[in-house]
């Protein structure tokens, strides 16, 4: 992947995509559903204890929009939570 290319739209909630031709991963969505990622990316980023995070797609999913790509993301830390 190359890069991150993040959209407002109205939503309802985030979509996460992939643009296959450019290798960026393309996010979309209200802002409230934004800051709700935002917020989970931010945790994981400065979590000491390390970790990963999935951000999957379900029915009624408090902030992802039906159709986002599974996604996960891995602490800059590495290895797992001691907690």
């Amino acid at each position: 992947m190359t890069g991150i290319e993040a959209r407002k739209t109205s939503g309802p909630g985030v979509r996460i995509d992939l643009d296959a031709s450019r290798r960026v991963l393309v996010i979309t969505g209200d802002p409230a559903a934004r800051a709700v990622l935002a917020d989970n990316l931010q945790a994981m980023a400065t979590a000491e204890d390390g970790g990963h995070l999935h951000i999957d797609y379900f029915p009624e999913h408090p902030y992802l929009a039906e159709g986002s790509v599974p996604i996960v993301v891995n602490s800059p830390h590495g290895r797992m939570p001691t907690r």
